[in-house]
């Protein structure tokens, strides 16, 4: 069996695990901790893998990166994500004309449909309408559709009669 040579002393380690898993509130951060704590202390790769559900190789990979690099090592690294297509400019731009009258722009109401529409002819970016409605929603605007007859909940038959005529 394999015994790895520490660069660190092995009790330091193992006291700073100790106090990282007692003071973080990050799961996966505690997790991986608690698991060098255990090779730390003397349970094997195999053993400790066949219980927690992490491969033997990454247990050993953890156990290098915490003697070569330190504990914050372990961190789980933020995952950016796709960029926007819209600027921070451009965003108040488009603020700023959902604030306006749409029939300034050509349209007839501020929707899915005439926001990507508007985008693709003013900033030469194609968005869905889809993407638009979560837009306008990211902005602080809410959909908001017209009502099309007289409400059910406050039945007045002839305001109801006299919109089905038309």
């Amino acid at each position: 069996m394999h015994v790895r040579k520490f660069k660190s002393d092995k009790e330091a380690l193992l006291r700073e695990g100790h106090a990282i898993v007692s003071e973080s509130a990050d799961n996966k951060f505690v997790h991986r901790v608690s698991l060098v704590n255990l090779m730390l202390a003397g349970i094997s790769a195999e053993v400790l893998s066949q219980h927690c559900g992490e491969s033997k190789r990454t247990l050993i990979s953890w156990v290098q990166k915490v003697d070569n690099e330190g504990w914050d090592s372990l961190m789980a690294k933020k995952q950016e994500g796709r960029p926007r297509r819209l600027t921070g400019e451009q965003e108040e731009l488009i603020r700023e004309a959902l604030n306006g009258d749409p029939l300034k722009y050509g349209y007839n109401v501020w929707d899915g449909p005439s926001l990507s529409d508007y985008i693709i002819k003013t900033f030469d970016v194609v968005l869905g309408v889809r993407a638009c409605q979560n837009l306008m929603h990211r902005l602080g605007f809410s959909l908001i559709r017209p009502q099309t007859y007289p409400s059910l909940e406050n039945p007045d038959d002839a305001a109801r009669e006299e919109f089905k005529k038309n």
